[in-house]
């Protein structure tokens, strides 16, 4: 048994104090749950046989503990690589807990790792495997449909890291930034991450990405609609869905020839107290694309509604009959739903918001950043793609089934954050977790237990098999 060694001097309110040289750490409740859903899918060896980084150094300590590194600093709270986590004695806990030999000691180590990815041949090969990997979240969710739904994002850079230019800020203007492309299920996966330099448009790009994403899905899923909002608003990316029979829902911006059209609607229908909605339609006759297209508005009056989603257009909102109001107009190639249909498939979309938020406050998805280009792909590729996913199922499918999901906040608060002492009982090494509450230790033992009989693996020979090689046709 180890001694105690008393320091004199040291006592705090009549307590004295103690030093013990025992393994401890402050995320006891990580064994229990992420490291054993860890184990049960064999992410080592999907991390190993997945990453296209070969290390030749006879000092190289692997590739798993680097990746599980991020993956931890991601969990403790760190939103960059420069709040990696000393975890001190706590090392000891989690190299056991998580079967691994070593650590990363330093935040160099990770960066120097990542970096590796400096090109976009290995970006893309894993870039192929993120997706399959994100897909097979979806499959062990049993999600068998849902709505494809699509986003951009400003991530803000304060250095000269390459693709870091000037465009979109609203919230930094005039700072550099990337523009990332991200595809979502409406049962929230996150399915596709393409970053993009800050000077991009939301559209530039989307057709490759919209058919890299639908790749990935299973030949027996069933998109119900494809939603995007109004930076994705093209004719050409209108043509693609259409020729390949995508039922879509996409805002418009509202410019002055569709402001215009508002002023000539007379049909509006009430459709609650203080909404009202009309369809009409339109051709961008200047455009190359002359096809005339349904266009559906939702109007919501101020005075009723003040919390109302939508906007005042400039053209509209001097109008002593309009002024009242805020608007709202999607196109849609839906020919029968009727608008209000139209409508409610599309508010569920506002969810995406809250992922992005997350990605961005919870997993640092805008603080890890690289001067190279693909590698901080990669790097977003995995919190993305993998730790975002991994959350999500384990909040959603296993902690949280039936209720709210928790965010990861939420999850490091009342699961992860549970000190414990590494030690030894009848020779074997064992982890006391420190939990005087017998209701939440029961709810401990049941997640472990859950998580243990989950039908879930990694098949890293399989995975991917499923992938399509191009888009097919797919009936409304």
């Amino acid at each position: 048994m180890e001694r105690q060694k008393h320091t004199p001097g040291m006592v705090v309110n009549q307590v004295p104090v103690y030093f013990t040289g025992k393994p401890a750490s402050a995320f006891g409740g990580l064994p229990l749950t992420l490291a054993k859903l860890l184990e049960v899918i064999g992410f080592r060896e999907w991390v190993e046989q997945s990453i296209p980084i070969v290390e030749t150094s006879p000092n190289a300590k692997g590739i798993y503990g680097k990746v599980l590194g991020l993956f931890l600093t991601v969990l403790a709270g760190g939103r960059r690589f420069s709040h990696w986590v000393s975890w001190g004695h706590g090392a000891e806990v989690l190299r056991q807990a998580f079967g691994v030999e070593w650590l990363p000691g330093s935040v160099s180590v990770l960066t120097r790792f990542f970096a590796r990815i400096d090109g976009p041949r290995l970006a893309e090969q894993l870039g192929e495997k993120l997706r399959a990997f994100a897909w097979r979240t979806v499959e062990w969710a049993g999600v068998q449909e849902a709505d494809l739904n699509f986003d951009s994002s400003v991530l803000v850079r304060y250095g000269h890291q390459q693709g870091a230019r000037k465009g979109y800020n609203p919230k930094r203007p005039g700072r550099p930034s990337h523009h990332p492309l991200l595809a979502f299920l409406s049962t929230g996966q996150v399915l596709n991450l393409w970053n993009r330099s800050g000077d991009s448009h939301s559209a530039n790009g989307m057709i490759d990405f919209f058919s890299q994403t639908f790749e990935s899905l299973s030949e027996t899923f069933r998109v119900r609609w494809v939603l995007c909002d109004s930076g994705f608003y093209d004719t050409e990316f209108l043509r693609f869905l259409e020729v390949f029979c995508f039922r879509y829902v996409i805002a418009v911006r509202l410019s002055r020839v569709l402001q215009r059209e508002l002023l000539r609607l007379s049909n509006w229908r009430r459709l609650d107290d203080g909404i009202e909605v009309a369809e009409f339609r339109f051709a961008h006759l200047g455009s190359k694309d002359k096809k005339e297209r349904r266009y559906v508005v939702v109007r919501q009056q101020i005075s009723r509604r003040p919390q109302a989603a939508g906007r005042q257009p400039f053209l509209l909102k001097e109008l002593e009959e309009h002024r009242d109001y805020r608007y709202g107009v999607w196109v849609t190639n839906d020919e029968q739903a009727p608008v209000e249909e139209i409508w409610r498939a599309y508010r569920p979309r506002a969810k995406d918001e809250n992922v992005i938020k997350s990605l961005k406050e919870d997993f640092g998805l805008d603080g890890f950043c690289l001067d190279n280009f693909w590698a901080t792909e990669a790097v977003l590729g995995m919190i993305a793609l993998v730790f975002y996913n991994l959350v999500h199922f384990l909040g959603r499918q296993v902690s949280a089934p039936q209720g709210p999901e928790p965010t990861l906040g939420t999850l490091r608060r009342n699961l992860f954050l549970l000190p414990a002492l590494l030690g030894r009982n009848g020779g074997r090494t064992v982890l006391r977790v420190a939990v005087k509450d017998l209701g939440m230790r029961g709810r401990l033992v049941y997640l472990y237990h859950r998580i243990a009989s989950l039908p879930v693996r990694l098949n890293c020979n399989a995975i991917g098999a499923a992938i399509r090689a191009a888009p097919v046709e797919q009936s409304g």
